[in-house]
């Protein structure tokens, strides 16, 4: 399965993602040239407002270096957009 973090949206069920399933050379090589994994997800928010964002270490190994959440009009940019600090 590889390495795995688990996310979640509130007090929801954790979401596991596997950082190597469907993974192919192509994919393998850009990741180990970017040092970086980059990883996608989906998540539902029922409802408008505060929510927190749960992220988990399912195998050890894994480390987190940016999360970027896209709730539409997101530009596609190397290695992610710059940080925001607006909440």
């Amino acid at each position: 399965e590889g390495l795995r973090f688990a996310v979640s949206i509130d007090e929801h069920s954790p979401q596991i993602v596997s950082m190597v399933q469907k993974e192919n050379q192509k994919e393998w090589v850009k990741h180990v040239s970017d040092n970086i994994n980059i990883q996608k997800t989906t998540l539902w928010i029922a409802t408008p407002g505060i929510h927190t964002l749960k992220f988990w270490r399912v195998d050890p190994g894994v480390v987190l270096q940016k999360i970027v959440m896209d709730f539409g009009g997101l530009k596609s940019s190397y290695l992610g957009p710059p940080e925001s600090y607006q909440f």
